[in-house]
């Protein structure tokens, strides 16, 4: 990866790696043809001048940004459709644009939203100019007034018998459509969601295909205002907008009637179930998993990489400075990231087999699986964005006053996760909605599949394990944390009915839970990660050396997640003793793992134009990179700024 020779301290740490670094890379990947047709597709792109950064991204403005981020992902796309499937290639894309591409939502949601909210005649109309991007979409959901409240949403879809249309209006101003990516400049068309109205009554959220702009000119439809909301936290290249629908028709046949239909007189006949919309927003839950995965895998490569060289201070008087990764204090920041994000990887594996099955089940009728699926990708959309966000922060800041540069590429990684937090479902309110189902099935109010995950709230009080192996097995800190969850769930729902059993109407008990709700979804939701994470270690098929650094890793993540949480552990009766044995064992894990620390993120296998980091490149040529980039800044094009003329000259040359 460049023509520079390699820092000598990383040629020293990938020297010191105790297992095959590709076959690692193979098993991120899912196997070694997979990473070869990785490769293959990068190499298509890594060496083309046309997505190579003129100027690095982060001295650009935000129209600049965009320009380039469309510009290159346009020419991505056509370059994918002769060589590629456009969806194989989305993920090289949006590697390669650093910045979410203008494009994203038109693949991500619009065309998803078409194959499953639409009729086989609807997709005939709309599809095929979708996938050649003859149309471009957005999804029209959050309003400037509501968000997650979905059912607090405002636009209207009025059916009209006479001309059969649907009116679409927003009718006030928190009902303007805020946030949609790829609205405010890039769409010609949107998926409308709003409230349907039939013979005076309402039938809740339905979506709508709606062209908002013309297709030879661009400009906005008579009853359109359309715009872009301005400069984002993240995102910063992509077009988010605002959508303000003024009785605008549409013909009856642009409600996507897959599941609800309206028939040419008016009648509303209702979908099997009112969940079934919800398929696309699940979708991108899941796909949030592997996105968090990715980012912090990112963010550990250039911090790892950068400590591995950055020499600061002594631990013995007299000796040379030491590489700041020999500090223990910087291993515990740093190692339980790669951990982390293996434990993410493994977690999005098994929801994404979870949500095929649920699809599948839901073609053939079958719903039984969908609120499983729903409690599920909620609540860990909440927790991998909530501690993802603050694992690049701490990357970040491991990183020192060069981590504060722009440049140094991880403050994106951060605003890209950070915003993630919200999109989707605000993280509060999707604790609360996997809370609701954990209590539903604590009182058999909801039914839950066989081997379900939620079946250890049926159980008997589970306790942690009477006597542990020395070191204690993988499956042992799995019982801990089931341990953990079930004692949660119970408390949280004592509560709540504590409250009831006062006199309080359920609603307000409900509020009054709130801290102890989400603590409960929490503690689910690393249960089910850590069971996750260790059936994917344990089922790994790989050398021994690797399998062993791979327990290592995953030790590590269940330790730490304990260390942090202390208190939940020893409510469950874990001793201070059992307590102080494990935080040993946690910092032996360090130990072990520091001599192949570089070598786990060369396992990531990312591209140096995929970091885009002076610090985190592969050679290790940090300081050299720090002061090039630096000339390219807009500032320094010149050797004395025009505001000297304008504001300094005059005070330095005055008599005051």
């Amino acid at each position: 990866m460049g023509s520079r020779k390699i820092n000598v301290d990383l040629v020293k740490e990938r020297k010191n790696a105790s297992f095959d670094i590709v076959e690692l890379t193979n098993l991120l990947d899912g196997n070694k043809e997979k990473t070869d047709r990785r490769k293959e597709l990068e190499y298509l792109f890594y060496n083309d001048p046309e997505v190579q950064d003129k100027v690095p991204v982060d001295y650009l403005t935000h129209s600049e940004i965009y320009d380039d981020a469309l510009r290159k992902s346009l020419h991505i796309f056509h370059k994918a459709m002769e060589l590629a499937d456009p969806q194989e290639i989305l993920s090289i894309a949006d590697a390669i644009l650093q910045e979410a591409s203008p494009l994203t939502v038109h693949f991500v949601m619009f065309i998803p939203c078409l194959m499953g909210l639409a009729t086989e005649e609807q997709q005939a109309k709309w599809l095929p100019d979708a996938l050649e991007m003859k149309i471009i979409g957005s999804y029209a959901q959050t309003e400037l007034g509501h968000g997650t409240f979905l059912r607090g949403l405002e636009t209207s879809a009025t059916y009209d018998p006479k001309s059969q249309e649907f009116i679409i209006n927003s009718p006030t101003l928190s009902s303007v459509k805020w946030w949609p990516g790829s609205l405010g400049k890039t769409a010609n068309f949107a998926i409308v969601l709003a409230q349907l109205y039939t013979k005076g009554q309402c039938h809740g959220l339905h979506p709508f295909m709606v062209q908002i702009r013309r297709r030879d000119n661009h400009e906005p439809l008579p009853g359109i205002t359309v715009g872009e909301i301005g400069p984002k936290v993240g995102f910063r290249a992509s077009d988010n907008g605002f959508l303000k629908l003024d009785n605008v028709r549409i013909p009856r046949e642009n409600m996507l009637m897959k599941n609800a239909q309206v028939t040419v007189n008016g009648d509303y006949l209702k979908p099997k179930s009112d969940k079934l919309n919800y398929g696309t927003m699940v979708f991108v839950r899941v796909l949030i998993l592997d996105m968090v995965s990715y980012n912090v895998a990112r963010a550990a490569t250039i911090a790892i990489r950068y400590s591995a060289i950055r020499r600061q201070a002594q631990i013995l008087p007299n000796e040379p400075e030491v590489q700041i990764l020999d500090y223990q204090a910087q291993q515990f920041k740093l190692l339980p990231m790669v951990a982390f994000s293996h434990a993410c990887k493994a977690t999005f594996i098994a929801l994404m087999d979870t949500y095929k099955i649920a699809t599948t089940n839901m073609e053939k009728g079958d719903l039984a699986t969908l609120p499983e699926l729903h409690a599920t990708s909620s609540g860990l959309k909440a927790l991998c964005t909530d501690y993802g966000s603050g694992a690049i922060e701490i990357c970040r800041r491991a990183c020192g006053g060069h981590g504060y540069l722009m440049i140094s590429g991880i403050h994106r990684l951060y605003a890209t996760t950070v915003a993630a937090c919200t999109y989707e479902g605000e993280n509060t309110v999707l604790y609360l909605q996997t809370a609701r189902y954990l209590l539903k099935v604590l009182k058999r109010q909801q039914p839950v599949p066989k081997k379900s995950v939620f079946g250890y709230l049926l159980e008997g009080n589970k306790s942690i394990p009477n006597s542990f192996n020395s070191p204690p097995s993988l499956n042992q800190l799995v019982e801990c944390y089931c341990a953990v969850a079930q004692k949660m769930v119970f408390r949280a729902a004592a509560r709540v009915q504590g409250f009831i059993n006062a006199g309080k109407l359920p609603e307000i008990a409900w509020n009054l839970s709130h801290i102890d709700l989400i603590e409960a979804a929490k503690a689910h939701v690393q249960y089910y990660i850590a069971e996750k994470y260790v059936i994917w270690v344990n089922n790994s098929v790989v050398s021994s050396n690797l399998k062993e650094v791979l327990k290592q890793l995953c030790y590590l993540y269940l330790l730490e997640r304990m260390h942090d949480q202390r208190g939940n552990f020893m409510m469950v009766g874990l001793s201070e003793d059992r307590m102080n044995k494990m935080h040993d064992y946690m910092l032996e894990m360090l130990s072990l793992l520091r001599p192949n620390a570089v070598a786990l993120v060369d396992a990531f296998d990312f591209h140096d134009m995929v970091l885009n980091s002076p610090l985190g490149c592969y050679d290790g040529n940090v300081y050299e990179r720090l002061y090039e980039w630096a000339q390219k800044t807009p500032m320094n094009q010149k050797q004395v700024h025009d505001s000297y003329y304008k504001y300094l000259q005059p005070v330095m040359k005055s008599k005051l």
